[in-house]
C-alpha cells in the first residue's frame, strides 16, 4: 500500500463515522421524529376505528364502550396536528359540531348533515337505541374513510409543531374540558390526559435540543405537564373538576413557556412562515391575555383608516343625532355607553316613538370580535351594520345620500374627513368613509381587563371563592362554556376564533310565565335570503356576556329582565324543557340541575366579568352647520 493509499484509508476511517453521526443526528431531529410519530398515530387511528366497527357487529356494550374509548385516546394523540393540517376536513368531516349546517359556497340551500366524532359521542350516551349499531357503523364508516383521505407520510416542520402545539392548549381548555368536544361521554377529562401525554412526549425532544439553554424554562414546562397529570388523576369527576386552577397552573405556563422555548430555539413565528392572516395574536402569552386576539383581523379596516384621527372622527359620528332623519337619534340613542353599550329596553324604542324596533340593543364591547353581525348574522362586517341601520325606518330613516348631504354643510366635519382621511381620494366625505369611521370607532372599544381576567392572568391572586366556583360551573356542570366560548365567551368560536355561531334556544315571550308562548321571531331565516331554512329558524347568534352585569334585560327579545330567569332558563332545559316545541333546539332539553347556590356562584362569575367604565366618555361638543337649527342637537340623541 503506498502513501497516498494509506492516507485515503485513514481519511476514510476517520471521516465516516463522523458522516454516520450526522446523517444519524439528521434523521432523529424533533421534527423528523414527530412526522413519524404522527404517521404511526394515524395508523393507530385507523386500526382502532376498524376494531371498533368489528365489535359493533358482536353487539356486547362491554366491549363497544371499550373500543370507543380506545379510538377516542387515538384520536386525541393524533388531533394537534392532524387539526391543524387539515382544519376544514376535521370542522366537516372528523370532529364537527354535532349539528346540520349550511355548505356556504354552494348554489342554492344545501344542508350538510353532521358527521365524525362528536356525533359518534352523543350516540355513545344512547347505547339502548334501536337505531345506535346501524348509526355507529355508518359513523365510523365514514370517519375511516375520511382518514384514510390524508397522506400517511407528513412533513412536520418545527414551526408548526410549536403552533399546532399552542392551538392545542387553546382548544383542550374551551373546547375539550368544557365537555364540547365529547357531548355523549363527558370523556374530556380522560381526553386531556392524553392530549397532555401527547405534547409532553412531542416537545420533550425539542426541550432536550443541544440549543436549549434555558433550564429554568425547561422547569417550567415539565412541571406544569407533572401538575396537569396530577390533578386529572386526582380529580376524575367532569363536574367537580378546578378547572380555575388548571388554566392558572397548565395552560397558561405551557402556552407561554412554548413560546419562550420557540424564540429560544429561534423557530420562525406564523407571520413569518405564511402570508395569510390569523385572529390570534401569536405573540400573546396567556389564554386572557387583552391581546390574545387581533381587532385588525376581524375589522377589516385598511391600516391607514385605523389610526386615532379616523376614532375620534368616528366617535362624533356614534353620538351624533344629525345622522337620523329627524336629527334626534344617534348610534349612541341605542348603545350608551354607561349601559356596555345597550339602553336598558327590552327593544329600543324606534323613531317617532311609534312603537319599537324588532330587537333587544347588544352590547358593542368586543362586538368587532365576530365573523358576522346582528342577531340573525345577516351583515358580514362591523362596517356593513350602518347601512341596515340608516334606511331602516324605525332607526335612522334616511339614506346615506342625504347624510353625505348634511354633513357636507358643516365646513367642520369637512375638515375632520379632510385630516382623517388624507390621501383617499378627491372626495374625503362619502358613505364609505362615514362608515369606516364609525367602525373604526366601535371596533376600539375593546376590553379584557376585567376582575376574573387580571385574576386568570396572575395579576390579583386573591378573589371571591364564589366566583371561582362560578367559573368552573360555566365551564363544566353548567355546559355554558360549551357557547359562549373562553376567553371572549360569545359564540366565535375556537381555536382560530373565525366563525360565529349561532343556537336555538327556544326563547319564549317572556321567562318566567305560567304559560310560556313561543317567541315568533325568524330569527336567522328571517335574515338572509340563503338561510331561509328550518335548521335556522329562530336561530340567534350566540352574544358575548361581558359586562352582562350592565345589559339587561336578556335575549334577543328583552324577554328576560334578570340573570336569575335567563339561568331559570337554561336549568330547566330551553324551550323544550319548559314545554313549548322546537324541533331543531341545539340546546339540550335536558335539566342542568343546578342547586341555587350554583346559580348565585355562576352570576357571581357573570358580574366579574364587568369592564366597561373605561368607555364612558363622549364628546364634549359636536360640529357646527351652517343651519342654526341644527346646531341644538342633543349629544347622543333625544332618545
Amino acid at each position: 500500500m503506498n502513501k497516498s493509499q494509506k492516507i485515503l484509508q485513514f481519511t476514510a476511517l476517520f471521516f465516516l463515522p463522523c458522516i454516520f453521526l450526522s446523517l444519524q443526528r439528521q434523521n432523529d431531529n424533533p421534527e423528523t421524529i414527530i412526522s413519524e410519530r404522527y404517521k404511526e398515530r394515524q395508523q393507530q387511528l385507523t386500526e382502532s376505528i376498524n376494531a371498533l366497527r368489528v365489535v359493533l357487529k358482536t353487539r356486547n356494550k362491554k366491549q363497544i364502550v371499550t373500543h370507543y374509548g380506545n379510538l377516542r385516546r387515538a384520536f386525541k394523540r393524533w388531533e394537534y396536528l392532524a387539526e391543524y393540517k387539515h382544519p376544514a376536513l376535521f370542522r366537516e368531516k372528523i370532529n364537527g359540531a354535532p349539528l346540520p349546517k349550511m355548505e356556504e359556497n354552494a348554489f342554492g340551500a344545501i344542508i350538510i348533515q353532521p358527521t365524525g366524532l362528536q356525533v359518534m359521542d352523543e350516540w355513545m350516551g344512547d347505547l339502548n337505541s334501536d337505531s345506535f349499531l346501524l348509526k355507529m357503523d355508518y359513523l365510523s364508516s365514514n370517519l375511516l374513510q375520511t382518514v384514510r383521505q390524508i397522506p400517511d407520510n407528513p412533513i412536520c416542520y418545527d414551526h408548526e409543531i410549536f403552533e399546532a402545539g399552542r392551538l392545542e392548549l387553546v382548544r383542550l381548555f374551551t373546547l375539550g374540558l368544557t365537555g364540547f368536544d365529547s357531548p355523549g361521554t363527558l370523556s374530556s377529562l380522560e381526553d386531556a390526559k392524553t392530549v397532555l401525554k401527547t405534547l409532553n412526549e412531542d416537545f420533550l425532544l425539542f426541550l432536550n435540543d443541544d440549543k436549549t439553554t434555558g433550564r429554568g424554562l425547561k422547569d417550567t414546562i415539565l412541571t406544569a405537564f407533572n401538575y396537569a397529570e396530577k390533578m386529572l388523576n386526582n380529580q376524575r369527576d367532569f363536574n367537580k373538576f378546578n378547572r380555575a386552577e388548571f388554566l392558572i397552573r397548565v395552560i397558561n405556563p405551557l402556552y407561554a413557556s412554548l413560546l419562550d422555548l420557540q424564540t429560544e430555539l429561534q423557530i420562525p413565528y406564523p407571520k413569518e412562515t405564511r402570508s395569510t392572516p390569523a385572529a390570534l395574536e401569536y405573540k400573546a402569552r396567556l389564554l386572557f391575555a387583552d391581546n390574545f386576539l387581533d381587532p385588525a383581523y376581524y375589522s377589516g379596516l385598511p391600516s391607514q383608516f385605523r389610526t386615532e384621527e379616523v376614532k375620534k372622527l368616528g366617535m362624533l359620528l356614534f353620538f351624533d343625532p344629525v345622522l337620523s332623519d329627524n336629527n334626534q337619534r344617534a348610534c349612541a340613542s341605542c348603545h350608551k355607553p354607561e349601559l356596555a353599550f345597550t339602553d336598558g329596553q327590552p327593544k329600543s324604542i324606534a323613531t317617532g316613538f311609534s312603537g319599537t324596533v324588532n330587537r333587544n340593543s347588544p352590547s358593542l364591547i368586543n362586538c368587532v370580535f365576530s365573523e358576522r353581525f346582528f342577531h340573525d348574522l345577516r351583515a358580514e362586517a362591523l362596517e356593513d351594520q350602518m347601512t341596515h341601520v340608516i334606511a331602516d325606518a324605525k332607526e335612522f330613516n334616511t339614506s346615506q345620500h342625504k347624510i353625505v348631504e348634511k354633513l357636507l354643510s358643516s365646513s367642520e366635519y369637512k375638515d375632520l374627513f379632510n385630516k382623517a382621511f388624507a390621501g383617499y381620494g378627491t372626495s374625503t366625505l362619502n358613505p364609505q368613509t362615514i362608515s369606516f369611521a364609525i367602525s373604526a370607532y366601535v371596533g376600539s372599544l375593546n376590553s379584557f381587563n376585567s376582575v376574573f381576567d387580571k385574576y386568570a392572568r396572575g395579576e390579583i391572586s386573591q378573589i371571591d371563592d364564589n366566583i371561582v366556583q362560578g367559573f368552573n360551573l360555566f365551564m363544566g356542570k353548567a355546559a355554558c362554556g360549551t357557547c359562549h366560548f373562553a376567553p371572549l365567551f360569545s359564540g366565535t368560536v375556537p381555536p382560530d376564533f373565525t366563525e360565529s355561531e349561532s343556537e336555538v334556544l327556544g326563547i319564549p315571550e317572556s321567562w318566567p310565565t305560567k304559560n310560556p308562548i313561543s317567541d315568533k321571531d325568524p330569527g336567522r331565516a328571517g335574515g338572509r335570503l340563503k338561510e331561509q331554512v328550518d335548521i335556522y329558524r329562530q336561530s340567534f347568534k350566540t352574544p358575548g356576556i361581558r359586562n352582562i352585569k350592565k345589559t339587561a334585560p336578556y335575549m334577543h327579545n328583552g324577554g328576560m329582565k334578570t340573570l336569575d330567569a335567563v339561568m331559570d332558563f337554561y336549568n330547566k332545559g330551553g324551550g323544550n324543557g319548559i314545554g313549548l316545541h322546537f324541533s331543531y333546539q341545539t340546546l339540550s332539553s335536558d335539566k342542568l340541575n343546578l342547586t341555587k347556590k350554583e346559580i348565585t356562584q355562576i352570576i357571581a362569575f357573570l358580574n366579574s366579568l364587568t369592564d366597561c367604565n373605561r368607555f364612558n366618555n363622549k364628546p364634549l361638543k359636536l360640529p357646527k352647520f351652517s343651519d342654526s337649527n341644527l346646531n341644538t342637537r342633543k349629544i347622543g340623541g333625544e332618545y
